[in-house]
């Protein structure tokens, strides 16, 4: 599996570079595997294999930075074969992304999931929505694979799933398209009269409620009145499949992909319409009794008219009074509302309403919740959002980061942790350190005076302290001091929280990075390169990026460091290009070793120009060239060495990137073709 990201429309296909930090490219996967931009997030990004990945910074302006995190266990039925409906694999197929915080996700052996924070929780609930496919249970869903999932952009209550395969396969069960309006607690087959062939993908017509396109293996369909009838859609449709099938709502403009005839798009001549999205959301600090909750509405137009008249409505939640609203909003019977909004075409307006929460809430009341806020324009479309819900935090709380770092020996090193008031009253902290076998010491903010205790921290901000350990000269290599970093309430003594700084001691000249934990291979590579520097009687460390992230501190403290990847990819450097050139810079030394360090985008940035001396042009020319050997260059470093066969059972391919070294650097092997694989400089 493979993941890219294209900023020129696709202009350029070695311009699209890969984002696949943080997913596990060994997880049994659909052969296309299924992914979805939150549209009301753009920088928020989900995909899944078996399970779920997250990113929330897939617009970081360098694409190495783009990271995923897992939010979900195994949602299939864990199966490592042919699935046990028939399907080709227990895989996640479908993603179903809307208005609010909640995630649908659907499988090819039959299973639907729901979690109601997904897009805000790195440790998200999970709830099976697809009940027991009992004879007559109107509430079941088809045991067949899910091919899509289409949630509203305003409520996640109201979802639609399409369905693969034929009734014939679940004859208790019979249908395509089914929909929700309580989150899956109760579903409805809609299929009408819709063919009894595989339904391949929905969208919702956001003009129109009861509106939806369905892409299906015989054409294209579209109900006007909730799934109670279907009909083809348009006219002049080829006879075949279709995978895929959208609706640009500012143009008003159908398109659809087929299976084998291209695409095709539709004109909607209708008149002009507005088209509105809700969305909503606190102000992300801890509350509690007597606190205020500061919530942000905002409407967006993105239908084909400009949106006039529109009544934004927000009734009060419970066990909170009004306060404000700003805007001309007035508290009209317990319900905030403003009047007489107008929204430009792509345009939006947003609104801000303050509640206080009762000073004696209820010990049972966990979160405030709002909901049933709604916007309506004088053109008709309107539309409802999903709940808001704000947890009760405990008075006072803390979260103490962690840190991990090393120096030589003889040596201090200072870092920052973070200490973050998770609690809703402003509060203060002191300080304290145990467990620590090299002396430490905590000092304020700028990390240049003791530190006994800390200003004030207001609900929901941060303050940074520096640690710093100062590591004895006759310290021994690797050894380890591993402080607990302990802040206690001064608001409530019986309140703390802790973090560790763990520092590594560096007496040898050497560091082995282990960077190809992420490729499947037989062989722990690094066993090569330490076994070499073994036999050589040098001492060295061993970093395992598989485990940690390499600190700055620590590999500044070596002087030569030997990085190998393996054939992990994509772009297995990407992340480490400052601090690598920070290393170079002190004027150290690098030995750098993988198949795939370069391929595609990788090998065209800056630092691989300017510090590898490698010229890279991202195409197929120098990309994984077929090479069983390399072979010495007379009169460089390796003159002598003679051909060295590649180890297929090692790398699991006979390959390597052709480079172009530029500046002084000087080729040290060769291709079977006569082209450069290796480089070295010096300067």
């Amino acid at each position: 599996m493979q993941l890219y990201r294209m900023s020129d429309g696709g202009a350029f296909t070695f311009n699209n570079p890969p984002i696949m930090s943080g997913i596990n490219t060994s997880d049994r996967s659909e052969f296309y595997i299924p992914v979805v931009l939150n549209q009301l997030n753009t920088n928020q990004l989900f995909t899944a294999t078996y399970r779920v990945y997250r990113t929330d910074n897939a617009k970081a302006p360098n694409s190495f930075d783009v990271h995923f995190k897992t939010i979900s266990p195994d949602l299939t039925s864990g199966c490592t074969g042919p699935a046990p409906n028939g399907a080709r694999a227990c895989v996640i197929s479908a993603i179903g992304v809307g208005g609010g915080t909640a995630v649908y996700t659907g499988s090819d052996d039959g299973l639907v999931f729901f979690s109601p924070d997904a897009m805000v929780s790195d440790n998200p609930t999970w709830t099976r929505l697809d009940h027991s496919y009992a004879v007559g249970n109107k509430h079941s869903l088809p045991n067949r694979p899910v091919a899509w999932i289409a949630v509203d952009r305003s409520n996640y209550r109201v979802a639609y799933i399409a369905y693969n395969g034929y009734n014939a396969a679940t004859p208790h069960q019979p249908g395509h398209v089914f929909k929700t309006t309580d989150a899956g607690s109760s579903w409805t087959d809609i299929s009408g009269n819709l063919p009894d062939n595989p339904v391949n993908s929905l969208t919702i017509d956001a003009s129109y409620p009861n509106t939806l396109y369905a892409a299906t293996d015989v054409g294209p369909f579209v109900t006007y009145n909730g799934g109670a009838t279907w009909s083809a859609l348009g006219a002049g449709f080829p006879s075949v499949a279709v995978d895929q099938i959208d609706l640009d709502t500012y143009d008003r403009v159908i398109g659809a992909g087929t299976h084998g005839r291209g695409a095709w798009q539709l004109k909607d001549g209708s008149p002009a319409v507005p088209a509105l999205v809700i969305s909503k959301s606190d102000a992300g600090v801890p509350v509690g009794p007597g606190s205020n909750v500061d919530y942000t509405i905002t409407v967006r137009n993105i239908g084909n008219a400009p949106a006039t008249g529109v009544t934004i409505t927000d009734p009060v939640p419970a066990n909170t009074s009004f306060v404000s609203a700003d805007s001309g909003g007035v508290n009209n019977a317990g319900t905030a509302t403003w009047t007489g909004q107008s929204i430009p075409i792509a345009g939006s307006v947003t609104v801000h309403l303050t509640v206080k929460i009762d000073l004696g809430l209820e010990s049972k009341v966990t979160s405030i919740v709002d909901d049933r806020f709604a916007a309506t324009s004088a053109q008709g479309p309107s539309t409802t959002g999903s709940p808001t819900v704000t947890p009760i935090a405990p008075p006072f709380k803390v979260a103490v980061s962690s840190v991990v770092d090393g120096v030589r020996v003889g040596h201090s090193v200072t870092d920052q942790v973070t200490l973050t008031n998770l609690g809703y009253k402003t509060d203060s902290y002191s300080m304290s350190t145990t467990g620590a076998t090299f002396p430490t010491t905590i000092l304020d903010s700028t990390c240049s005076t003791p530190l006994s205790t800390t200003p004030s921290v207001i609900a929901g901000a941060s303050t940074n302290v520096c640690v710093k350990v100062d590591v004895p000269a006759g310290a021994a290599d690797s050894a380890t001091s591993t402080a607990t970093i302990r802040a206690t309430s001064v608001g409530s003594p019986k309140v703390s929280g802790s973090g560790t700084d763990k520092t590594i001691a560096v007496a040898v000249d050497t560091l082995v990075v282990d960077d190809d934990a992420f490729t499947a291979s037989p062989v722990d590579v690094n066993s090569y390169y330490t076994a070499a520097l073994n036999a050589k009687v040098i001492a060295f460390q061993l970093w395992d990026l598989g485990s940690d992230k390499l600190p700055l501190n620590y590999l500044l403290s070596f002087r030569h460091v030997v990085w190998f990847t393996g054939n992990s990819y994509p772009a297995p450097i990407g992340a480490y290009e400052s601090e690598l050139k920070t290393f170079l810079d002190s004027g150290k030394n690098l030995f750098l070793s993988g198949q795939d360090l370069l391929d595609q985008t990788a090998g065209t940035s800056s630092f691989v120009h300017v510090y590898l001396h490698v010229t890279w042009d991202g195409s197929e020319t120098q990309n994984d060239i077929k090479t069983a050997n390399v072979h010495d260059i007379a009169g460089t470093l390796t003159a002598g060495a003679g051909t060295v066969p590649l180890n297929s059972a090692v790398l699991g391919n006979t390959f390597m990137d052709e480079i172009t070294p530029n500046g002084t650097a000087q080729p040290i092997f060769n291709d079977d073709a006569s082209k450069p694989d290796a480089l070295s400089f010096s300067g």
